[in-house]
C-alpha cells in the first residue's frame, strides 16, 4: 500500500498558524473593535446622489399621471376617463433631458427645464414612482459638472456630530453616510437634519436619497444578543448530534474546529475592516454548516477505516492520515465547485452581497483547511485521552444498520 500523505506531521504548523491569526484578530478586536453596520450599531444610515436637476413635472388634467423608471429609462403612465396609457422615452430616442421634458409636454404633463442633461444618467431615487400633481416632481440626471468629494459631503455635515462618509459606486457623487443616534431620537428627525445640511450645502434641487436606513439603540444591542446566543445554539446542537451519532472524543474534535473556523473569519474581517452586519451572522452559519458536512466526512472515513484497519496492525494516527487522503479529493473539489459561483461575486457584487461572497470565500478556505489539518489533529489527540472502542463502534453500527 502506497503510504498516505501523513497529516499529522504537520499538526503544529497548522495550529501555529492558525493561532498566529486568531492572536491577531484577538488584538485588533480589543485595539479596533468591529466595524459595525447599522444592524448592530444603532445609528442612521443614508446613500444619496448628488445630480443636477433636469426639469420638473406637474399635472393638472383629467385622472392620474405617473412617472416611473423602467429599466432605466423614463416612462409615463396616463390613467384618464378615456382609458389608460402608457408612454416610454429610452434613451435611444431622447438622447438629452431636454427631448424628455418636450415629449411629456406632447402627453399633457407641463414641465419645466433646468439644465440639458444625457438622459443616460437618469438618477431614480425616493422620489419614483411618482404621481405627479400641481407640485412640481423633480427629475435629475448625473453630470461630470458638478463634482463633489466626500471631504465635501463630510465638511456639509460637520454640525451633525461624527458622521462617517464613504464614497459609492454609482454614477457619479453617489455617498454613503452613517451617523449615531441618541436614546429618544427618531428616523424623521435624523433624517430631516441630514437632508436641511445636505440641501444648504448642495441645493435642495440636487440632492436624490438613494436608501435610507434607521436602528434605534434598544433594537441594535437586543439583535446583537439574538444573534450570538443563535449561533451558540448551532453549536451546541452540532455538538449533542455529533456525540450521539459518533463518540464524544469525535465531537469535541469537531466543536474545536468549529470555532477556529469561527474565529479565523471573525479575525478576517477584523483585519480587512469589513463590515459587520446580519449578513455576516448568515455568513457564519452557513460556513459552520458546511464545514461540519465535510469533517463528518472525514471522521466517517476514519471510523470505517478504524474498524478494517486496526485488524491489520495499523496505528491510530495511520488510520486517521489515510482517511484524510481518501477524502481530500472529494473536499478539495466541493471548495473548489463553490468557490466557481462565489468568488465572482466578492470580486464583481456590491454593497451586503459583496460583504457576504467576501465572508463566504474565506469561510469556504477555512473550513477545508480545519477540516483536512485541524480536527483530524484534535481527534488523534482526543483518542489518546478517551481512547475509541472499535469493537464498541463496530457493534453499534451493526444494531444501527439494522434499525
Amino acid at each position: 500500500m502506497k503510504k498516505p500523505f501523513d497529516v499529522l506531521r504537520y499538526r503544529y504548523i497548522a495550529m501555529g498558524a492558525s493561532g498566529l491569526l486568531i492572536a491577531v484578530g484577538i488584538v485588533l478586536f480589543f485595539v479596533l473593535g468591529f466595524n459595525a453596520g447599522i444592524d448592530f450599531a444603532s445609528g442612521y444610515s443614508e446613500r444619496f446622489q448628488i445630480a443636477p436637476l433636469g426639469f420638473t413635472a406637474t399635472y393638472s388634467g383629467p385622472g392620474s399621471a405617473v412617472l416611473s423608471v423602467s429599466d432605466g429609462s423614463l416612462a409615463l403612465t396616463l390613467r384618464t376617463p378615456e382609458g389608460m396609457e402608457e408612454a416610454v422615452f429610452p434613451p435611444s430616442q431622447y438622447p438629452s433631458s431636454n427631448d424628455i421634458a418636450a415629449a411629456l409636454k406632447e402627453h399633457g404633463v407641463e414641465t419645466r427645464t433646468y439644465s440639458d442633461c444625457d438622459s443616460r444618467r437618469l438618477v431614480s431615487g425616493f422620489g419614483f414612482p411618482s404621481e405627479l400633481s400641481s407640485s412640481p416632481a423633480r427629475v435629475n440626471f448625473a453630470s461630470d459638472s458638478m463634482a463633489v468629494s466626500a471631504s465635501d459631503v463630510r465638511e456639509a455635515l460637520s454640525g451633525l456630530g461624527s458622521v462617517n462618509v464613504q464614497s459609492v459606486g454609482g454614477d457619479g457623487n453617489a455617498f454613503q453616510i452613517r451617523m449615531g443616534v441618541d436614546e429618544g431620537e427618531s428616523q424623521s428627525s435624523v433624517s430631516a437634519e441630514v437632508e436641511a445640511a445636505l440641501d444648504a450645502a448642495f441645493g435642495a434641487e440636487n440632492v436624490v436619497v438613494l436608501q435610507s436606513d434607521f436602528v434605534g439603540p434598544k433594537f441594535s444591542s437586543s439583535l446583537f444578543r439574538d444573534s450570538f446566543i443563535g449561533l451558540a445554539i448551532a453549536l451546541v446542537l452540532i455538538l449533542g448530534y455529533i456525540a450521539i451519532r459518533f463518540r464524544f472524543a469525535y465531537a469535541i474534535s469537531s466543536i474545536i474546529a468549529l470555532f477556529h473556523d469561527v474565529l479565523a473569519m471573525l479575525s478576517f474581517i477584523l483585519i480587512f475592516r469589513l463590515e459587520v452586519s446580519s449578513t455576516t451572522i448568515a455568513a457564519v452559519l452557513t460556513i459552520i454548516g458546511y464545514s461540519i458536512n465535510n469533517t463528518i466526512v472525514i471522521f466517517d472515513r476514519v471510523r470505517e477505516n478504524m474498524k478494517e484497519c486496526r485488524e491489520r496492525g495499523m496505528d491510530v494516527d495511520s488510520i486517521i492520515a489515510l482517511s484524510v487522503r481518501q477524502s481530500c479529493t472529494r473536499s478539495v473539489m466541493t471548495s473548489l465547485t463553490t468557490l466557481v459561483a462565489i468568488v465572482p461575486l466578492s470580486i464583481f457584487g456590491s454593497g451586503d452581497i459583496q460583504t457576504f461572497a467576501l465572508n463566504l470565500t474565506w469561510g469556504i478556505i477555512a473550513g477545508a483547511y480545519s477540516s483536512n489539518f485541524l480536527a483530524p489533529a484534535f481527534l488523534s489527540f482526543f483518542h489518546r485521552v478517551m481512547p475509541i472502542d472499535v469493537e464498541k463502534e463496530k457493534k453499534e453500527e451493526e444494531e444501527y444498520s439494522l434499525v
